[in-house]
């Protein structure tokens, strides 16, 4: 519950902070850099403090950045605590895996110290562009400028009016942290405007297929173009999945953040959420159109997936139509043919009866001249029917039978 919580107990004091950009292959690497520094922690926690009475240095690793936190208490001086420091006090900055994304100095001044000079501050913070209200109801306020100072970094000084118990501590948690997700949130911003690029032609490409399907086209090219712009929407969809979802996550963030500081406006000048708000918003708003076009195109991609094979089917259904035509003219060919060979087979079957009565009849009637004959010739009608019928019946139990 208290881990994140910064060790600040007690003001005045100088902070500055780095956002680094991290890997998941750099990780093992930074977390052997962080064990030289900090002996006897384990970075595999996610954080190491080294801190005395004076102040020390902070290292907390989070999703895909980390952060690298120096701080020291003690009299602000002339500078407002923005002085110099030597460049072996900032030493992960020459030799910690990742890259360095953000950098920011914070100092808050003693307890119902004496409000800064406009010459004090104006020497760090551009007073006509600048950023200013009160937060946690009145306890402080806030200055900065929202522009990059020496060392790449920002500044924000904040003005201990009455901030008490651990105040100080999630006022500064809470302005670094605005500032670092609403950097990170626009790390979402350039590739959406490179989406939106793409989604033109990706669109257009499709209102062609579209066209293609709906004046007869070659059914196998729409769907080979179809196919190769799916596949296309869905390797975009899946490269930007964790942008999409990390930018919405920062965002929120953001906003809640800028709402845990409760700011009251000083006449004159903007307050925070103003501020980001008119630089923030429309670059989510780019990024949420960018992804409901995305999808937008993905379902009406599979629309017209829907179509083609709503086309391909009548068209396989017409062809089968064809098919048992052809078939039915086939068996009706089929069972003209074998009424014949069956009509032929009554007379074949009948000569070959008669022969054998023939064979038979002959021995006992040769006194009779012509008399096997005869009688032969009064046997043919009564054979044929015999066949006859002998064949139906045959026919008849065949066909039962496969019933």
């Amino acid at each position: 519950m208290h881990l994140r919580a910064l060790p600040l107990d007690r003001a005045p004091v100088r902070l500055r902070q780095w956002v680094f950009l991290v890997d998941a292959d750099e990780r093992a690497a930074e977390a052997a850099f962080v064990a030289l520094f900090a002996p006897g922690q384990d970075p595999g926690l996610g954080r190491a403090l080294v801190a005395d009475d004076g102040g020390g240095w902070l290292w907390e690793r989070h999703q895909e950045f980390s952060t690298w936190t120096w701080f020291a208490f003690g009299p602000l001086g002339s500078e407002l605590g923005f002085e110099a420091q030597p460049a072996e006090t900032f030493f992960w900055l020459y030799g910690a895996p990742g890259e360095v994304f953000r950098g920011v100095e914070i100092s808050v001044s003693a307890p119902e110290a004496q409000p800064p000079s406009e010459v004090a501050l104006s020497r760090h913070i551009d007073l006509h562009r600048c950023v200013s209200c009160e937060v946690f109801d009145g306890a402080a306020r806030i200055w900065t400028d929202f522009r990059l100072r020496e060392g790449g970094t920002g500044r924000i000084h904040v003005a201990n009016h009455s901030l008490a118990h651990d105040e100080v501590s999630r006022l500064v948690q809470t302005l670094l942290e605005i500032g670092n997700y609403r950097k990170l949130a626009l790390i979402g911003f350039p590739p959406a405007r490179e989406l939106l690029a793409w989604l033109d032609g990706a669109e257009g490409r499709l209102a062609s297929i579209t066209s293609g399907l709906a004046t007869g086209e070659d059914s196998q090219a729409v769907l080979d173009q179809l196919l190769a712009l799916s596949a296309e929407v869905e390797l975009r969809a899946a490269k930007n999945q964790f942008r999409r979802g990390a930018t919405e996550s920062y965002h929120r963030l953001t906003l809640d953040r800028l709402e845990a500081l409760r700011e009251r406006r000083v006449p004159g000048h903007s307050t925070m959420s103003e501020f980001i708000a008119r630089r923030l918003l429309p670059a989510m708003r780019t990024r949420e159109a960018a992804d409901r076009r995305l999808d937008d195109l993905s379902v009406r991609i599979a629309r017209s997936g829907d179509l083609l094979r709503t086309k391909l089917g009548l068209a396989q259904d017409r062809q089968n139509q064809e098919t048992l035509r052809g078939m039915d003219a086939s068996l009706q060919l089929q069972t003209k043919l074998q009424g014949l060979v069956e009509g032929l087979s009554i007379f074949a079957v009948g000569y070959y009866v008669l022969g054998l009565l023939g064979y038979l009849l002959k021995p006992w009637l040769h006194g009779w001249p012509g008399g096997a004959e005869i009688v032969l010739s009064g046997l043919v009608p009564l054979v044929l029917v015999v066949a006859a019928a002998s064949l139906h019946r045959r026919k008849k139990r065949l066909i039962a039978g496969r019933d």
